[in-house]
């Protein structure tokens, strides 16, 4: 008898909380005065940190569902064409899956690390993908600049607390997050 393993859902379900709160931020700080700059805005994009999880925790199969699904909500919310995050997700989650034998899966600041570098590489390619569509790519640079530094501090402080609500919530289901099984206390 096969039974249900609940694991992508919980990494799947996490990442939606992660991106409605990124969410309520971005529009908070879509308007804010700085410096006497009374139109500036910023845009956080921390999606490098729901790679980390999945692909260091879980088994390649439960953590491509989740990134596929995480890749497909993401794609429903940011305004790029239809499965971009599905791809960029996947290579990054497939590059961490196949050198993670090599890596610590467990401690905060080894997933700290890696969700910098992974939301560098998505940020900087989705930034080459779409800045072609600015009326004026020159001066998108500047701006993209600024949203990948607001991005990286965020994660800085967000990545702690995410990753250990993972943690978590596989520990208050009973689940052992590598092999799935049911931990007996």
């Amino acid at each position: 008898m096969r039974r249900f393993d609940p694991r992508w859902l919980v990494v799947f379900l996490s990442n939606l909380l992660l991106f409605w709160l990124v969410g309520i931020a971005n529009n908070h700080l879509a308007h804010f005065s700085l410096f006497g700059l009374t139109h500036a805005s910023l845009h956080l994009y921390i999606c490098g940190l729901a790679v980390v999880y999945s692909a260091m925790r879980l088994d390649p199969k439960h953590g491509a569902i989740a990134m596929i699904l995480t890749g497909l909500a993401y794609d429903a919310m940011e305004p790029v064409p239809y499965g971009t995050h599905v791809v960029l997700l996947g290579l990054v989650h497939a590059t961490l899956v196949y050198g993670r034998r090599r890596f610590p899966r467990e401690g905060g600041v080894f997933g700290i690390v890696l969700a910098q570098f992974a939301n560098l590489f998505l940020f900087i390619a989705l930034s080459f993908l779409l800045v072609g569509a600015n009326p004026h790519p020159a001066e998108a640079w500047l701006r993209i600049f600024v949203d990948l530094l607001a991005s990286q501090i965020c994660i800085l402080a967000v990545a702690p607390w995410f990753l250990a609500l993972q943690e978590k919530i596989m520990g208050l289901l009973k689940i052992h997050p590598e092999t799935g099984r049911r931990v007996l206390l």
